[in-house]
């Protein structure tokens, strides 16, 4: 019985004994951190080692040498991170799409492109060590610059063939600018802004009943005025639009009504009490539609290309079955 207890208390140590072992043996290396899987497209892998290689230089730039111990940039950084893999992923879908579609520039055309890029690069950076320098501070090397052009000069030619066939009418523009006009191309509104600021209630109304007895604005504003910037010059604020947000809303609301030499009655705010008059109103003037027409153009054409580039980049993703484990980040 005693050699029984002795086999069974031996193999108890040899099991705990095995099982610190094997702790130790599955902590993982730098090597084989580097080889973990934070995304699948198709049969190709994402691993943190292109992470970092990629995005860990720009999270440096943004977020400092220490962005990944900062509390304080914690959440900015998790969501940079998500965004760094997202793009890792489109990345790694355009350059396959690339090659299947038969898309990717000529070895020769890269080369073409990298070298007038880098020429060009170098140029800004004329004293010796300057272009070292600054490719030290972005956390790259220059292979690893040329290596991003490449990438960047086949995602190009994708991206190109993706949106070659968008267009913008004449009406999509008529219809954006009917629908916008009033807001987007009307300016102008709005109308000259004088005001004497009181700190109580029943000085402003005081001077309210010598106003409309016939008392001058500009007058009573130098005489009793608390805003310093404005008394002086008879209390004119100058032009001001009725959709400006440098007043505060108080003295807007009050003013923005006004008609044409209209004094407000008192307006609390946060300074004291306004009393607002509104001079020189001006309507809003709508701009004509071909003065903007090249504009809009532009602006229905980028936004139907990055609707058609994104509703393709989500349907390559279903067809290559891609996979992120951002839990791994």
């Amino acid at each position: 019985m005693k050699k029984i207890k002795k086999i069974i208390a031996a193999a108890a140590i040899l099991t705990i004994a095995a099982s610190a072992m094997g702790c130790k043996m599955i902590e993982k290396t730098p090597e084989a951190i580097q080889k973990t899987v934070l995304a699948t497209v198709g049969s190709e892998k994402i691993t943190k080692g292109d992470f970092d290689k990629e995005i860990a230089p720009q999270l440096k730039q943004q977020f400092g040498d220490d962005y990944a111990t900062n509390d304080k940039v914690k959440d900015q950084v998790k969501q940079a991170k998500t965004q760094g893999l997202n793009s890792l992923v489109t990345q790694n879908i355009l350059i396959q799409k690339a090659t299947e579609l038969n898309l990717k520039p000529s070895d020769d055309e890269i080369t073409k492109q990298i070298d007038e890029t880098m020429s060009g690069y170098k140029t800004q950076y004329p004293e010796e060590g300057q272009f070292e320098e600054a490719l030290k501070q972005a956390g790259l090397t220059e292979d690893q610059l040329k290596d991003s052009l490449k990438k960047r000069i086949i995602i190009e030619a994708v991206q190109q063939d993706m949106v070659k066939d968008i267009t913008v009418t004449d009406d999509d523009v008529q219809t954006y600018y009917n629908e916008n006009k009033d807001t987007q191309f009307a300016v102008g509104a709005g109308a000259t802004a004088s005001h004497i600021l009181v700190a109580d209630e029943e000085t402003a109304k005081n001077l309210k009943a010598k106003l409309d007895a016939g008392a001058d604005f500009a007058t009573l504003a130098k005489e009793n005025s608390t805003d310093p910037g404005s008394k002086d010059k008879g209390g004119s604020l100058g032009f001001v639009a009725y959709n400006s947000t440098q007043l505060v809303t108080e003295f807007m609301d009050g003013f923005k009504n006004l008609k044409e030499g209209e004094v407000s009655q008192p307006v609390k705010s946060q300074f004291g009490y306004h009393l607002i008059k509104a001079t020189g109103l001006k309507t809003a003037e709508v701009t004509p539609l071909d003065q903007v027409k090249d504009q809009i153009k532009q602006t229905l054409l980028q936004q139907k290309q990055t609707t058609a580039f994104n509703s393709k980049v989500e349907e390559w993703k279903t067809a290559l079955k891609v996979k992120t484990y951002e839990d791994q980040l």
